[in-house]
């Protein structure tokens, strides 16, 4: 089931609440918290049973190793034991594949492909139960009892595709009592945010994702001009895409009075990749940053291992998003740039003195953003230099009409009759690349203001935000006959 969906929207989530408050008003919490994981799981397995027995198979397996160390006492080897029982499940669904092809290509061997479906969100409800266990043998976390311990994992508003939630985040809003009665404040506030999630998804994602979609199964017919607006509009349809999650994310947790961490802060206001790191995938960093980059010694080691150990949780950044060397490269691309302002952070950081100087750094800083993109969204890496060379070709054959035509957007349906008749065959080619410019230009605009996540927390509910907030739900709604997944929940 997909926050974009009829069934999600008007039933699914409806129901879930009525039932979580009604049981909360009558003081029963445990049957309240039961509720919300029974419809959690139904959310996650809604297409497709075997995902239930799966995240089954991997709580059961978590919360055992964890009564065995409160048990046994021996919390570092079924600590150990538990990370590795997640690896082995996570290495098995997504890197099996991807592992076996390469040790064919490399040895020349022939072993079969299990071709085996990636479940939704396994990196990101595995990741957190990594956490669970590690901060189990640090002594960070209790055990918990078995409904307290599936709430901190299923919550079906981060299921799919985080944020990534640590148990210290969620489990004790689960036991506060004082957060059991609706809230009309949290309520509204959620509901704003779920709107402006699902508007950035559904009208501006889904939209740019027709040309991103287009180019990069084309690269090959690409030329600069095309190329350039198909980077941006697959740089912007990420950010929409996976931000607009997020916020739906958070804003389905305020509903219920749950406080799910921040994912996102405008992240291409950055001028320098580490401050993209510190607004982009927020929860992802702080994973890395806590279980991978200080357990290596993060930078207490000299100066050489920290910039070893950045290059390192950058490039397992890379293979935790996909199972291909695409991402690999792409991670690695991040983390020599780290390498590289951490060798020249004084005269780097000197630039933001000048604002002609910050300008220019931020510019040069979404340049590498962008093409960073261009090494995440390939289909292949054969299509790598391809599309690089188109790009900087500076040659033109007119393919960004032919971009701009592969268009479908029922707001062109009655504008492109009127003209045709007008104009005729040269104004309906206006028409359609002034609508290219227009959708990445209403895509760049918001990153000069406040974020969905300020505007919902700080909305005062005037007449004119509830028509524009009516506005955007119903042409969402509109919008939503054709479901196109969320791109997360693919990783």
């Amino acid at each position: 089931m997909y926050f974009n969906s009829y069934i999600f929207i008007f039933l699914f989530v409806p129901v879930t609440l009525l039932g979580y408050y009604i049981l909360n008003h009558y003081k029963k919490y445990r049957p309240a918290l039961c509720w919300v994981v029974f419809a959690s799981l139904v959310f996650y397995s809604w297409a497709d049973l075997p995902l239930f027995f799966l995240i089954s198979a991997s709580v059961a397996g978590n919360h055992l190793m964890s009564f065995l160390m409160k048990k046994t006492g021996r919390k570092k080897l079924f600590g150990i034991i538990g990370i590795i029982y997640d690896l082995g499940l996570l290495f098995y669904f997504k890197y099996y594949d991807f592992f076996i092809s390469n040790v064919n290509a490399v040895f020349h061997a022939d072993w079969a492909l299990k071709h085996i479906a990636l479940p939704l969100g396994i990196s990101f409800y595995t990741f957190q139960q990594i956490s669970y266990m590690a901060d189990r043998m640090t002594d960070k976390a209790d055990h918990y009892g078995l409904l307290d311990y599936m709430s901190f994992v299923t919550f079906f508003p981060q299921l799919v595709a985080g944020p990534i939630v640590k148990h210290s985040d969620l489990v004790p809003q689960f036991l506060d009592d004082k957060k059991k009665a609706f809230n009309w404040t949290y309520f509204s506030k959620g509901v704003t945010l779920f709107v402006l999630g699902l508007s950035k998804k559904v009208l501006i994602a889904d939209t740019l994702s027709m040309y991103a979609d287009h180019g990069f199964d084309n690269v090959g017919l690409l030329d600069s001009p095309a190329a350039l607006a198909v980077m941006l509009a697959y740089t912007f349809q990420l950010y929409y895409d996976f931000s607009g999650y997020c916020d739906m994310a958070i804003g389905l947790g305020w509903m219920f009075n749950v406080d799910l961490p921040l994912n996102f802060n405008l992240p291409y206001r950055s001028k320098s990749i580490r401050e993209f790191w510190r607004r982009w995938h927020i929860t992802l960093s702080s994973f890395f940053r806590e279980y991978v980059y200080f357990p290596l010694g993060g930078s207490r080691k000299g100066k050489f291992r920290k910039e070893l150990n950045t290059f390192i949780i950058f490039m397992l950044s890379g293979l935790w998003h996909g199972a291909a060397w695409n991402f690999v490269i792409w991670g690695c691309f991040h983390g020599i740039m780290l390498v590289f302002e951490d060798i020249f952070e004084k005269p780097l950081k000197k630039m933001e003195e000048s604002k002609v100087l910050a300008s220019i750094k931020w510019f040069f800083t979404f340049v590498l953003i962008n093409l960073s993109w261009v090494l995440f969204r390939v289909n292949s890496l054969a299509d790598l230099p391809v599309y690089f060379k188109k790009l900087f070709s500076f040659k033109s054959d007119g393919y960004l009409l032919t971009t701009a035509l592969k268009m479908e957007n029922a707001l062109l349906y009655i504008p492109d009759i009127l003209v045709k008749k007008i104009g005729g065959e040269g104004m309906h080619n206006a028409l359609y690349l002034s609508f290219m410019g227009m959708c990445l230009l209403i895509a760049a605009l918001p990153g000069l203001g406040k974020s969905a996540y300020e505007r919902a927390g700080a909305l005062k509910y005037k007449r004119s935000s509830m028509v524009i907030l009516s506005l955007l739900f119903v042409a969402s709604v509109l919008s939503l006959s054709k479901v196109i997944v969320f791109l997360y929940s693919n990783f």
